[in-house]
């Protein structure tokens, strides 16, 4: 437990050993990025060491480190809402809370994990104690979308915005998460475009996999009346997935693009090198670069809620097509 046990983020993990070395710790952190990028499990290791009186939870059995690991440390509250949204009561709990001192150490630390589906009175709650915060708290915000926040909560917030993974990192932390089935993992890693979770999700899931494999399938075979439409019906009862089919579908064309210039090496799809060079047999380099195009526009407008299937009959005669 603890920033030391943490993998990657060298930059991030530097700066908060600083804070706490030096004694220049402030009221309010945010972690911020996408979803996936460990914001949750920084925070909490950053609130562990905040809260050991030794400044460090690593390998330490203080009763605060102790409590802390069994989730019953009376210094570590965690705003949780069962709901869409984080509502101003949840906030004011935060602050009676705060309002008694620490029981451990000299630090109380509050962590809201999502803080930018706070309502605006939420957020107008909480300036409250931003503004004017007892010398012992500490306040720690997680974000997918930062800047959403009021700028009023910005301002007196320090946020760390979490940098992708390199290749390196996350094969080290998802080394014991590989399943004995899985003969190349490279996919998984590069497919992930730095955010772990992304990597951690496609692992666990056998449902991604099978999904991969149909994809694969149907690239190669276009125009199989079967692959065609086992296709359809995968992406008509997946609506989530279609943004991962889309970007699996690019990673495809892209090393297809990659192969027809020469360039083997890096392959996002490396495991399946004999497939790509068949698929790149029967395109043309210009041919891909409109098909990237052509689905980077679908990918865009699926954002903007168009119609679902009108969107997934485009999308197979795009692939048809080349």
């Amino acid at each position: 437990m603890g920033l030391n046990k943490l993998i990657g983020q060298k930059s991030l993990v530097f700066q908060l050993k600083k804070l706490l070395s030096e004694g220049k710790l402030g009221h309010a952190y945010a972690f911020s990025g996408p979803e996936g990028m460990g914001k949750r499990t920084f925070a909490l290791e950053f609130a562990a060491d905040i809260l050991c009186p030794f400044g460090k939870s690593d390998g330490c059995g203080c009763v605060s480190c102790r409590t802390f690991l069994e989730g019953t440390n009376p210094d570590f509250y965690e705003v949780i809402s069962g709901k869409s949204s984080i509502g101003i009561d949840l906030i004011r709990a935060l602050q009676e809370h705060a309002a008694n001192r620490p029981a451990y150490g000299n630090k109380k630390v509050y962590f809201i994990d999502g803080a930018d589906i706070m309502t605006v009175q939420a957020q107008n709650c909480l300036l409250k104690t931003l503004e004017e915060p007892p010398e012992y708290v500490v306040i720690i915000l997680s974000a997918v979308n930062y800047e959403s926040l009021l700028p009023t909560i910005r301002s007196r917030t320090v946020n760390f915005r979490m940098e992708p993974y390199s290749e390196d990192e996350i094969r080290e932390i998802i080394r014991p998460l590989l399943p004995r089935n899985i003969e190349e993992p490279d996919f998984y890693i590069k497919f992930s475009r730095g955010i772990l979770g992304n990597a951690v999700r496609m692992l666990e899931e056998s449902s991604f996999r099978d999904l991969r494999l149909q994809i694969i399938s149907f690239l190669r075979k276009p125009d199989d009346f079967s692959q065609i439409e086992k296709t359809r019906r995968i992406l008509t009862e997946n609506r989530d997935e279609l943004p991962t089919v889309i970007d699996m579908i690019m990673s495809v064309y892209r090393d297809c693009l990659m192969v027809l210039m020469g360039i083997e090496s890096g392959l996002i799809n490396s495991d399946k090198k004999d497939i790509i060079k068949e698929i790149a047999s029967t395109c043309s380099k210009r041919k891909l670069m409109d098909r990237l195009s052509a689905l980077e526009t679908i990918q865009r407008n699926f954002r903007y809620n168009i119609n679902y299937q009108l969107g997934i009959d485009v999308l197979m005669l795009e692939i048809q097509e080349v």
